[in-house]
């Protein structure tokens, strides 16, 4: 047992004591307890440790970053806390406090190579209850980043050469161009009916960036061989269904580049470019597709969607023949 001494603020209310201030991660670790369900499922209410996450932290820590977010402790009466003159005192024994929030944090930052300091709230007379109550409402009212906003958000941290960077680049750049069949169609940071988002573009998009055929390119013709594609996928809608509707949907845009590929290699083959006409009598091959069938959109749906394009592909390329000048 020792007892130490904190800078720190006040900043309960009447009912609650509540202190902020700073702690190392050992001194948090040594002291404190995490009530685990998988360990006393009586009165255990966190989640169970996950060991690679709080590695993932440790090395996150040990490349210079620092841990911004706060750990919520609850001090137990053998804590014995007093403050008086904008300091804590703090009677340090094993269990004095219990980890409300904070526990993969706390666990990284002790296993990483500096014994680092952490910005601590301290809650002081709270019930196991109460203690419950709060691991609720802190962890049922977080939200985190969403995937398209996390995605968007890359483009300020990606080298200008990088995928995060073309991909981004080429996400806004199709959303505002006449020429491109996704004018106007895209939302980077949410999505919407009739708007394809940041997150099945980055699906489609991003295999294909240093592929065989797409990675060959500099960025201009990238663009541009993207909207040749894209305009022959939204012509072949527009025989299928009238519409082109379905382009910005997750489920086909993602299927549709699964065959990108194909149709670039049957484009070569027959007509030795990748020009709009060109790619517009490959993609004539799935205009016999019954898209009523394709009604999933999880990775199953998508692979089986992909799967009969490319079948149907195959069989128009037999159709065209070998072109002569090929032989």
């Amino acid at each position: 047992m020792r007892t130490i001494e904190k800078q720190a603020f006040s900043i309960g209310n009447e009912t609650i004591d509540y202190y902020v201030t700073v702690m190392t991660a050992k001194e948090i670790f040594e002291f404190s307890k995490v009530s685990r369900v998988d360990e006393d499922p009586k009165v255990g209410y966190q989640r169970f440790l996950s060991e690679k996450r709080a590695e993932a932290i440790a090395e996150y820590i040990n490349s210079g970053n620092i841990i911004p977010g706060a750990i919520i402790l609850s001090a137990q009466k053998n804590a014995d806390l007093k403050f008086a003159d904008g300091k804590l005192t703090i009677t340090l024994i094993p269990g004095s406090f219990f980890v409300i929030d904070g526990q993969h944090r706390l666990y990284g930052s002790e296993m990483a190579n500096e014994d680092i300091s952490l910005p601590v709230c301290i809650l002081d007379g709270l019930d196991h209850a109460a203690e419950v109550k709060y691991f609720i409402d802190i962890n049922s009212t977080q939200k985190g980043v969403p995937k398209t906003l996390r995605i968007e958000l890359m483009k300020f941290l990606s080298e200008p050469d990088s995928i995060d960077a073309i991909r981004n680049r080429l996400f806004k750049e199709l959303n505002e161009s006449p020429e491109s069949p996704l004018y106007e169609r895209m939302s980077a940071t949410s999505s919407a009916p009739g708007r394809l988002s940041l997150v099945p573009f980055q699906a489609a998009i991003d295999p294909l960036l240093n592929g065989d055929i797409l990675g060959q390119f500099t960025y201009d013709d990238k663009k541009k061989l993207l909207i040749n594609f894209l305009s022959a996928v939204e012509a072949s809608l527009e025989k299928i269904e009238g519409n082109s509707n379905r382009l910005t949907t997750s489920a086909f845009f993602q299927a549709i580049f699964k065959i990108f590929d194909k149709v670039c290699h049957l484009s070569i083959m027959h007509n030795k470019n990748y020009s709009l006409t060109s790619m517009s009598n490959i993609m004539d091959g799935i205009v016999r597709l019954d898209l009523s069938k394709h009604t999933g959109s999880n990775q199953a749906a998508i692979n089986e969607l992909a799967s009969e394009m490319s079948t149907l592909l195959e069989l128009h390329s037999q159709k065209l023949g070998t072109p002569s000048d090929l032989l």
